[in-house]
């Protein structure tokens, strides 16, 4: 019996390729989901996951579920949430956005690092879409999205909500210069943000940020808060869950989760991680991991990533399973 298979099904992974319009930038697409085929350890620096590596799909249709990670990681950085995910009957595709990952982040604190994530998550549907093994399991009719940090920023444009930078200059009065977003170097990058006008962001004719596949939503430790508004929100009328990172110091959860929370319907469901930080959501940390990103991989005091990945993973499955599979979990 292969990795992974005692505890669900068997999660094949699948790496697509798709080129940004505009830059030309490449988009590494990560792809999970359910095979037929035994599960290996498969090496991808600096991770170790366990999937087979282009197995043959099984036979059917499984909901997709789009996946948009935290500021300067990658795709990679929560494979075992979306592997979990893909053994229970679900299609995880993560892409890794350009301008904002570990190897390149010349569009974190500006407009691009949110307004161009649905672009990216929009392509590697139409990646997935037309690839010969994939598109015909992946239900486009019923499609979720998680997103992490600034990914959930970018998940709710894309599910329909309207950024208002007027937020932004107000922020750091509320926040204090120690706030990420308020510290000189963050600050300036987002100037020329904070500028713009809402109908300024808007998309040029013919591209468009929300997409109406788009069923239900999972904002994990959300970020970018400050850009929304109860008449930006309006729109987005879609099933949401919120899980709260209580220890995050990236997004402090006052100003971000919170805030967020009073905005959406009161039919959203809230959830708090007390000992957990953004970095506790990332990905499970080897012992290489460990001596080689140490950043990431230090939680609060009292936290238990493992737990917390456990405590995640299953209300994402209650969520999901209910709202793409039908299913009372």
């Amino acid at each position: 019996m292969g990795a992974g298979e005692s505890d669900g099904g068997r999660v094949g992974l699948h790496i697509l390729n798709a080129w940004e319009e505009n830059s030309g930038s490449r988009i590494a697409i990560y792809v999970w989901y359910p095979t037929i085929r035994p599960e290996r350890p498969v090496f991808l620096e600096p991770y170790t996951l366990s999937a087979a590596r282009e197995g043959m799909p099984e036979e059917g249709k499984f909901p997709v579920i789009l996946l948009s990670h935290a500021a300067a990681e990658s795709g990679l950085s929560h494979h075992d949430t979306a592997e979990f995910l893909a053994r229970r009957g679900f299609v995880v595709i993560a892409p890794t956005h350009p301008g904002d990952n570990y190897l390149d982040t010349s569009r974190i604190y500006t407009e691009h690092q949110v307004t161009d994530r649905p672009y990216h998550l929009q392509q590697a549907l139409d990646v997935v879409a037309a690839h010969p093994e994939l598109g015909p399991i992946a239900d486009m009719s019923s499609i979720g999205v998680i997103g992490y940090g600034a990914g959930a920023a970018g998940a709710m444009l894309l599910a329909g909500a309207v950024p208002d930078p007027a937020g932004l200059r107000t922020y750091c009065t509320r926040a204090g210069m120690d706030d990420p977003y308020c510290s000189e170097w963050s600050h300036a990058r987002l100037a020329r943000f904070m500028e713009k006008t809402p109908q300024q962001l808007l998309p040029v004719e013919g591209r468009a940020w929300q997409d109406p596949r788009v069923r239900c939503l999972a904002l994990l430790a959300p970020g970018y808060g400050m850009l929304f508004t109860a008449q930006g929100v309006a729109s987005m009328q879609v099933p949401v869950v919120m899980i709260e990172a209580e220890q995050d110091a990236m997004n402090m959860p006052d100003l971000h989760a919170r805030y967020l929370r009073t905005l959406l319907p009161e039919s959203t469901s809230y959830f708090i991680l007390s000992d957990a930080t953004s970095f506790t959501l990332h990905s499970v940390c080897s012992e290489r991991m460990q001596a080689n990103y140490p950043a990431i991989c230090r939680d609060s005091g009292s936290a238990d990533r493992e737990a917390v990945h456990k405590a995640v993973n299953d209300i994402l499955l209650r969520f999901f399973g209910n709202k793409l599979q039908g299913k009372a979990l």
